[in-house]
């Protein structure tokens, strides 16, 4: 970004969701869970990638998947797209020149129609009010031949182990203390198909892939502490160890095989 792009940047006021993940940009992605699934669901669309001249990936935050876009073989000019200032500025940290970063609100696109061969939303769509809205927004700059790749509704599978490990009464006490905290998923509200519709109804072509990775139960701690540590308040912190200690010590030998599932959503020629 040039100087006067920050500037235009700094005078924006955040949304609640852009406000709530920018104090996880430093770190947001973090660690083996993280790490573990990007890797999985980049092989599983490599092949959209290899094909892909013009890469959009909206609520890109700290540039983590921006970056792998970015190193694929190839040639190809990726941009990334956020509402958070934070985690823009960290994704430029992380990019350096190699990706055009602006900010932007995924429901209006600054962006002409049919400018993308790969557009990507990695856990966007379900903070979405108006879900035909903002997938008919993307799907207008999909070019014809490309894709929309998007992650789907899942079960939440380690907050299922941690429920069934502690019991539902403690679990409850980890939802106020740890857990509580995360802005409100407006998407998740719909029917299973929500997704397939919304895209369906955009005039794309709906593909389902499921890509599916390992994690330890010590990656979990990791994940807990990566992605929710710094969401709780400092006073709340030591009954939220005490939580993780007794985790760690129920579930120390576990591992999970979990799936990212992902919509794709093909332009037709």
């Amino acid at each position: 970004m040039d100087s006067s792009e920050n500037a235009s940047l700094g005078n924006r006021r955040p949304s609640p969701v852009a406000e709530y993940f920018g104090r996880l940009a430093a770190t947001y992605g973090d660690g083996e869970y993280y790490g573990n699934r990007r890797r999985a669901v980049l092989e599983t669309i490599a092949g959209e990638i290899a094909d892909a001249r013009d890469v959009l990936d909206v609520g890109c935050g700290n540039g983590a998947y921006l970056a792998k876009f970015a190193a694929a073989p190839g040639n190809r000019r990726v941009t990334g797209a956020d509402l958070s200032i934070d985690m823009l500025l960290s994704a430029r940290n992380r990019v350096g020149v190699k990706c055009r970063l602006l900010c932007a609100d995924v429901s209006r696109l600054p962006f002409k129609p049919a400018s993308f061969d790969l557009i990507f939303a990695s856990h966007v769509l379900q903070f979405a009010a108006d879900l035909d809205g903002v997938v008919a927004e993307i799907a207008r700059c999909v070019r014809p031949g490309g894709v929309l790749v998007a992650t789907g509704r899942r079960e939440d599978t380690v907050r299922q182990m941690l429920s069934a490990i502690v019991g539902p009464d403690r679990w409850r006490e980890y939802g106020e203390v740890i857990f509580q905290r995360a802005p409100r998923r407006e998407a998740a509200a719909g029917p299973d198909d929500r997704y397939q519709r919304a895209f369906a109804k955009s005039g794309l072509r709906v593909e389902e892939r499921a890509a599916p990775f390992t994690i330890q139960w010590v990656d979990i701690e990791e994940w807990i502490r990566i992605r929710w540590m710094p969401v709780i308040p400092e006073g709340e912190r030591q009954q939220a160890d005490a939580m993780l200690a007794e985790v760690a010590k129920a579930g120390a030998s576990r591992s999970l095989r979990l799936h990212e599932p992902l919509i794709l959503g093909m332009r037709d020629v």
